[in-house]
């Protein structure tokens, strides 16, 4: 019915987030942003190597979960791995404190990657919007990880490869028999 087209949909843009950010990052690699030779960059091939095994398994893992097949473990390997990520980059919960009654804004902020006009810098930005952009970006990756935990619960619905995968399976107990 139409429920199974709709756990489809979601299932198919889970994963398109991810592959954005693979394609950005492929797009970074490929165009040399980081470093102004290419020799420079075959000096690090250690990262460039960790890099593209993480791009590999990232887009392996998005395309297993879009077809339902493993989707559950992955979606719940996803989820663990993208609440250590958001809580490592916008830990905004370390930014504030409570002091005399009133709340205090940390001075030593980092920006978050936005983009930004050309007649704004980030200097221009008070610490108050800079938390408030941390929460922001924090509870929208949190929302990502319940969308994919709710993946994990539920499965990948009818229409997929494997429908009845089981995530833990179940261990009968032994009986005492006296």
């Amino acid at each position: 019915g139409a429920g199974a087209y709709t756990q489809l949909f979601g299932r198919l843009l889970l994963p398109a987030v991810y592959l954005y950010r693979a394609w950005l990052f492929l797009y970074s690699m490929i165009t040399l942003d980081e470093t102004n030779s290419f020799a420079m960059y075959l000096s690090s091939l250690s990262m460039f190597a960790v890099k593209t095994a993480m791009l590999v398994g990232l887009v392996i893992a998005s395309m297993l979960v879009a077809a339902g097949l493993r989707s559950r473990i992955i979606a719940l390997l996803f989820a663990l791995v993208n609440i250590t990520f958001v809580c490592y980059q916008h830990p905004f919960f370390r930014f504030v404190r409570r002091e005399d009654g009133e709340w205090k804004y940390e001075d030593v902020m980092w920006m978050p990657t936005v983009v930004l006009s050309t007649d704004t810098s980030v200097v221009d930005f008070e610490p108050w919007q800079i938390y408030d952009l941390h929460k922001y970006y924090f509870f929208l990756g949190l929302s990502t990880s319940g969308a994919l935990l709710v993946l994990a619960q539920f499965g990948p619905g009818d229409i997929s490869v494997q429908k009845n995968e089981v995530v833990l399976p179940v261990v009968a107990r032994t009986q005492d028999l006296y």
